[in-house]
């Protein structure tokens, strides 16, 4: 096993974990029994491969079934590749409940992620001799996802499987291959799972392409698009959480032409997520009086959670002097603005029953999140009794709008503003769509969600095995179109690896380093050299952070001691527009846009020419060695 394996069963091997072939030797042995098996699985011609003999096995990856695996064969053996594993947020709590129903039914997972996040959380559910962990060495940091007042929270994404890590994986046998995020890493856990003929699926999570305009990064969008894409034609199923969400991917990238795209949701704990654990005891250490109306918000505090909506309307509630009490319960760069928006409490990051408490103790859920792929956060707050007031797009089918809460167009800071209002002002609303919204969230029960997700790696197992043969090259051929395979069939050429190599090292930290230049120009200089700092302005598209002015104030009853306020003042529609930090690229800069877009349609171009190239290499070299081979049998 890998050094750097955090955890492995320490016990002796079961007959499970080495099963005997049909000839009696362990799986995997190179032992010869006088036959052409071990030529199974090459890359062959198809006459070719008809010739070989039936009935024979080729050799299996240790824990390997040695029948492929189906809905009625044994438990999987699950690897599940993830960037950020210890860093707790929406997609880790799924990959966790995937985790704990794969050991509840028998089943082995490994996890395979960067060293993010805390390693603490690493067995924050316990250990289990059915799981383990294997830490990439070659891993890079985000640069815009950097939070240096929470080091743990900091993004990485994976580089690439070095021999280790290959020989970790080869040491846990896995019968399925599950990818969460399509960065470099995943490409080489796809080339792994081809080479050893594995199953191979992904889950749908982050919205990341997306995210790139909340970032002033717009114009990068094409290039991770078409990588992503090219991540995305080599898995037999993309598993997504939303009708809305597979239809943007259809309409918008065409994936329906690279990949199956199927739903499989989300769920929660319907118990830990109630209103049952609604408690006076938690309002009275916060100082809020049991009438006083909690407007919670729950997320990361970073600029795609629309942070500045939520501020905005914590404003604009307290200027026109209504009663109601805000709680943040997240962390992020924008804790400390949050934390001294008026009338608001920030909590940090919950867990647990502390965030059960949190919940139910609140009276109205805001969340102007625009990218969210399922919306976790507002599925748990339906859970515990809240109404919600949450984007259309994303949150959309977890609301029923005017029945259990409101779904609010896309930065549309005037429709939220008075969709709170209303649930602020009007308890008889209020209390009903509170009774509404828990009884929508019972149709997410977390454990039938689970055990659809076991039941899909039986499913694509078995479409692999009998539909496909066990050979990738049969389910890319079902899949060859125009807009399919734009980059090839060879999963990462160095020509692709330069161009990864580019987008990483000079891209994300050289013109990062330059945007952050460009702000603190004009953050600091004077008006004659901001003029001058705007020359870059089309490469940054700096978004406008919404800021605060704090002032110390008496506490008033209820509130905590030593709050602050921000000096509020009148915001006209233009002026409130300017402090949204999430707006639409200005259309004269689009241009940049363009120009990527063209420079990606040539490197796809010459990517796939050498895809090609090498394709023809390794079938000319394999038939030639075959030929050989056979000749020497006879």
């Amino acid at each position: 096993m890998s050094p750097h394996a955090l955890h492995t069963p320490s016990h002796p091997l079961s007959p499970d974990d080495v099963a005997p072939s049909p000839g009696g030797a362990l799986l995997g042995s190179p032992s010869y029994d006088g036959s052409i098996a071990p030529l199974r699985g090459a890359v062959l011609p198809d006459d070719l491969e008809a010739q070989l003999p039936a009935g024979k096995t080729e050799p299996r990856l240790r824990g390997a079934s040695p029948i492929p695996a189906g809905g009625g064969g044994c438990p999987p053996r699950v690897l599940i590749y993830t960037t950020c594993y210890n860093v707790i947020d929406g997609v880790t709590l799924t990959i966790r409940k995937i985790e704990a129903e794969i050991l509840a039914q028998g089943g082995h997972v490994c996890i395979l992620t960067t060293r993010s996040g805390n390693a603490d959380n690493t067995h924050l559910d316990g250990t289990h001799p059915h799981r383990s962990v294997v830490f990439l060495d070659d891993a890079v940091l985000i640069p815009f996802l950097k939070d240096d007042n929470n080091p743990e929270c900091n993004y990485y994404i994976g580089l690439g499987l070095c021999a280790r890590d290959r020989r970790a994986l080869t040491e846990f046998g896995p019968t399925v291959c599950h990818i969460t995020v399509p960065d470099s890493a995943s490409l080489d856990v796809i080339k792994y799972a081809r080479d050893h003929r594995l199953p191979l699926m992904g889950t749908y999570h982050s919205n990341i392409v997306d995210y790139m305009d909340h970032y002033g990064l717009y114009w990068i969008k094409p290039l991770l698009s078409a990588f992503f894409k090219h991540n995305y034609n080599f898995l037999q199923t993309l598993y997504v959480p939303t009708p809305y969400i597979k239809n943007k991917l259809i309409t918008g990238d065409k994936l329906d032409r690279c990949t199956n795209i199927q739903i499989w949701g989300r769920g929660i704990d319907l118990e830990k997520f109630s209103p049952a654990h609604r408690s006076l005891s938690f309002r009275e250490k916060l100082g809020i009086r049991p009438d006083k109306v909690i407007i919670l918000f729950v997320g990361r505090l970073v600029v795609e959670k629309r942070p500045d909506i939520f501020a905005n309307v914590i404003r604009r509630l307290y200027q026109h002097g209504y009663s109601f009490r805000a709680l943040v319960v997240g962390a992020g760069p924008y804790e400390h603005d949050m934390a001294h928006l008026p009338h608001t409490t920030h909590l940090g990051w919950l867990a647990g029953h502390d965030l059960s408490v949190a919940y139910a103790s609140s009276d109205i859920f805001l969340f102007p999140g625009a990218l969210e792929t399922f919306g976790n956060v507002t599925l748990e707050a339906a859970g515990s009794g809240l109404p919600l007031v949450v984007e259309e797009g994303c949150s959309g089918h977890l609301v029923r709008d005017g029945v259990s809460g409101y779904a609010c167009p896309p930065d549309d800071e005037e429709a939220f503003y008075e969709a709170t209002l209303e649930l602020l002002t009007n308890d008889g609303r209020r209390a009903a769509m509170a009774a509404r919204s828990r009884a929508h969230s019972l149709n997410y029960e977390k454990d039938t969600i689970n055990r659809q997700m076991v039941q899909n790696y039986a499913t694509v197992t078995d479409e692999f095995h009998h539909t496909y043969g066990g050979d990738h090259r049969r389910r890319d051929a079902e899949f060859k179109n125009k807009d399919s395979f734009r980059a090839g069939t060879v999963e990462r050429p160095l020509l692709l690896r330069m161009v990864e190599f580019f987008v990483i090292f000079l891209l994300f930290r050289v013109v990062w380093n330059l945007y952050m230049m460009y702000v603190a120009v004009l953050k600091y200089s004077t008006l004659a050299f901001q003029g001058t700092a705007r020359v870059f302005s089309p490469l940054c598209c700096v978004r406008r952070k919404f800021s605060v002015s704090m002032s110390p104030r008496a506490p008033e009853d209820g509130d905590v001691e030593n709050s602050y306020v921000s000096k509020v003042q009148t915001l006209d529609p233009q002026e409130s527009s300017l402090r949204n930090t999430s707006q639409t690229p200005k259309e004269e800069n689009t241009y940049i846009k363009k120009m990527v877009e063209l420079l990606v349609t040539i490197i796809l171009l010459f990517v796939r020419l050498q895809s090609v190239f090498i394709t023809k290499l390794r079938y000319c070299s394999s038939y030639s060695r075959q030929q050989k081979d056979v000749r020497y049998i006879k």
